[in-house]
C-alpha cells in the first residue's frame, strides 16, 4: 500500500479517533493531526464534574496523550497550531504556530475536517465584561473553577437551561454558590423534554436552591467601575451575578471550508453525504462541525455530541483507507445528571413529534426502577410517544432517581429498527428484582399506548385535564386512591372528590352518568381499571388522567408528610 498523506484538522474527539482507525486500516499511511489548543482528546464532557471537584486532575481529562499518537500510533502531532486555509487545487493547508508570524504549507491527499462547535456568545449590551464565561476547553474550566472559588463571588447566572447549563448549575451549587438560571423558553431542557417531564426536573432544582426564570431572555449586563458583571438584565429583572455562565448552544466551526468553497447544509454545519464525504471526496468532515440526519424525520440536524464524533471518526478512518461505511444519522438520545435526577430522552418529543406532522399518541408511566418489593428502588416516570395508527415509536423521556439510561438506551435501539409499541411490549428484558420488574416501565407504557390505539382505553395528559377542571365546573375529578393517601396529599379543585377503587361499583349510582369523569390515583394504574369498570357500567365519558399524580407537573397540596416526588 502506497503512502497516503492525510491531515486532520482538530483533536478532540472526531479527529483522534480518526487518526487512530487510519494509522490501524493503513500502517503506511502518513498522518498528521493539527489542534489549536495545547492538548488532545480532552473529555470535554467532564468539564463540568471537574470544576466541581467530581474530578480531582485536570490530566483525568486528557484521555490519549500526544506521546501515545506519536509513538504508539506514529501520527505526526502539531498542537498549538491553528490552520487557516485550505488550498484544494494544491491540496495543501496554510498552518500557523500560536505566537508566531510565519505560515507554513502542509500537502495533502485526503484531508479531515475535525473543527468542532464553538459556544454561542450573544451580541448583548455589556456581554464584554470581565466575569461572563463560556465553557468549551480546559482552559475555560480552569478560569471558571478558579472564579468560583474566590471568596467575593456568592452568585452566579447561568444563560440558558441546556445539558451544560444544567450539569453547571448542580457544579455551582454544590460549590456553595447561589444559582439563578435564565431560560428564554418556558421550561428546562426546552429542546429535549416536554412539559410534564420537565416540571419535575424543575421541583427538583427548585428543591435544591436554584432559582429558576423562564420565558426571559437575558437582555444584558451591567458592571461596576472596575469592568466586572454585577448584574444580569432580564425583562424588567436585574439580577446580582458576580459571575455569569452563557450556556445558549453552540454554532459549529466552518469557517474553514466556507472560505474553501465546501458546501454547507441549511442548518449551518457542513454538509457530508453517508460515508461523511463532503462536496469535495477528498475532503471529509465529522463531529459537532457538520450536519447529521434524524433517524426518525429524515431532516437535516445539528446535534453535537461527543459519541457521535467518536462513530464519525472511526467511519472517516475506515473510508479514509479504502472502506465505505455509511452513517445512518442520530436519533438524539441524551442523558444528564441533575443532583439526585437522572434525566434522558431519545428521538423526538411529543411537541417536536406534532410539529413534524405525526398523529401522535403518549403515555407516561410512573414506577419504580427495580421490583418494589426489593429494597431501596428509586422511583422513575416515562413519557413514550408513538405514530397513530401503527403504533410506531417515536421518541421517549425518562427521568427521576432511577435508573433511566438503560430505559432510553432500549428506546434508542427500538427506534434504530423502527419498532411498534407492540414490539416494545413484548421486548425479552432483563428481569430479576434486584434490577427491574416483571414488566418494565418501558412495557407498561408499550401497553398503554396498545390500549389506547385500539380506544381501550382514553386518557387525558395533565394539559388537557388542567383544562378541563377550568372549563367545565360539572365535571368530576375522581380520585380512586385510599383515605390515608386522599388526607396526605392530593390535587386540589372544585370536582375533585374521593372514591376509593374497592368502593367503586358499590357506589356507581353517586355518579352521574352524563357527565364528564377523569380519574386519577397515584400513578395511573388504578384510575385505569377503575375507568374499565364505568365503561362497563354504561358510562362513556370516562377518561383518567395520565401518569396519576406522581406525573402532576402542577401545584398539589400536602396536608400530611408524604412523598409525592
Amino acid at each position: 500500500m502506497s503512502e497516503n498523506r492525510i491531515v486532520i484538522i482538530g483533536g478532540t474527539a472526531c479527529g483522534p479517533k480518526t487518526a487512530a482507525r487510519t494509522r490501524r486500516c493503513d500502517p503506511k499511511a502518513k498522518i498528521t493531526m493539527i489542534e489549536q489548543s495545547a492538548h488532545l482528546s480532552t473529555a470535554t464532557c467532564g468539564l463540568p464534574y471537574y470544576i466541581s471537584g467530581v474530578i480531582n486532575k485536570e490530566e483525568e481529562l486528557l484521555k490519549i496523550r500526544e506521546e501515545f499518537f506519536e509513538k504508539v500510533m506514529k501520527v505526526e502531532i502539531m498542537t498549538n497550531t491553528r490552520a487557516l486555509a485550505i488550498d484544494r487545487p494544491a491540496g495543501e493547508i496554510s498552518v500557523q504556530t500560536n505566537g508566531s508570524d510565519g505560515v507554513s504549507k502542509l500537502k495533502y491527499d485526503k484531508l479531515v475536517l475535525a473543527t468542532g462547535s464553538s459556544p454561542i456568545v450573544p451580541r448583548l449590551e455589556g456581554v464584554q465584561l470581565k466575569g461572563i464565561h463560556t465553557l468549551s476547553n480546559i482552559d475555560d474550566a480552569n478560569t471558571i473553577k478558579a472564579k468560583a472559588s474566590e471568596l467575593d463571588v456568592k452568585s452566579v447566572v447561568i444563560v440558558g437551561a441546556g445539558l451544560i447549563g444544567m450539569e453547571m448549575a448542580e457544579s455551582f451549587a454544590v460549590k456553595g454558590l447561589d444559582v439563578t438560571v435564565i431560560e428564554a423558553l418556558d421550561w428546562v431542557l426546552p429542546t429535549l423534554l416536554d412539559f410534564e417531564v420537565a416540571a419535575k426536573v424543575e421541583k427538583h432544582l427548585r428543591n435544591r436552591g436554584v432559582k429558576l426564570l423562564f420565558g426571559q431572555p437575558a437582555s444584558g449586563f451591567i458592571g461596576d467601575s472596575d469592568g466586572m458583571v454585577r448584574k444580569v438584565i432580564a425583562g424588567k429583572a436585574e439580577i446580582d451575578a458576580e459571575m455569569v455562565l452563557l450556556s445558549i448552544g453552540a454554532k459549529p466551526n466552518v469557517e474553514l471550508a466556507r472560505d474553501a468553497g465546501l458546501a454547507l447544509g441549511a442548518t449551518g454545519g457542513i454538509a457530508v453525504n453517508q460515508y461523511l464525504q463532503t462536496s469535495d471526496p477528498n475532503i471529509y468532515a465529522g463531529g459537532d462541525c457538520v450536519e447529521n440526519t434524524n433517524r426518525v424525520t429524515g431532516k437535516k440536524v445539528l446535534v453535537p455530541m461527543g459519541s457521535t464524533a467518536n462513530k464519525h471518526g472511526r467511519i472517516i478512518g475506515t473510508n479514509l483507507t479504502g472502506g465505505s461505511d455509511t452513517f445512518p444519522g442520530v436519533l438524539g438520545t441524551a442523558v444528564v445528571k441533575i443532583f439526585d435526577y437522572n434525566v434522558a430522552r431519545v428521538g423526538l418529543s411529543e411537541s417536536q413529534a406534532r410539529e413534524a406532522g405525526y398523529d401522535v399518541v403518549t403515555a407516561i408511566v410512573s414506577d419504580y426502577e427495580h421490583a418494589s418489593y426489593y429494597p431501596d428502588g428509586k422511583e422513575l416516570m416515562v413519557k413514550l410517544v408513538a405514530e397513530k395508527p401503527g403504533g410506531r415509536i417515536l421518541g421517549g423521556q425518562a427521568m427521576g432517581p432511577g435508573e433511566v439510561a438503560k430505559r432510553v438506551d432500549v428506546l434508542a435501539t427500538a427506534l434504530a429498527f423502527r419498532a411498534t409499541a407492540e414490539d416494545l411490549a413484548n421486548l425479552n428484558l432483563a428481569y430479576a428484582p434486584p434490577f427491574s420488574n416483571a414488566m418494565d416501565p418501558l412495557h407498561k407504557a408499550a401497553n398503554v399506548i396498545r390500549n389506547k390505539i385500539s380506544e381501550c382505553a382514553v386518557a387525558l395528559n395533565p394539559m388537557e385535564a388542567r383544562h378541563v377542571l377550568k372549563t367545565d365546573e360539572d365535571a368530576i375529578f375522581l380520585d380512586v386512591r385510599s383515605t390515608g393517601e386522599w388526607d396526605s396529599c392530593r390535587i386540589e379543585a372544585p370536582q375533585a372528590r374521593l372514591l376509593p377503587l374497592g368502593e367503586l361499583r358499590s357506589k356507581l349510582d353517586s355518579l352521574p352518568k352524563n357527565a364528564e369523569i377523569i380519574i386519577t390515583c397515584q400513578t395511573s394504574t388504578r384510575a385505569y381499571q377503575a375507568q374499565r369498570i364505568l365503561i362497563s357500567e354504561g358510562f362513556e365519558n370516562v377518561k383518567f388522567l395520565d401518569g396519576g399524580i406522581v406525573a402532576w407537573p402542577y401545584k398539589v397540596a400536602v396536608y400530611k408528610p408524604y412523598q409525592c416526588w
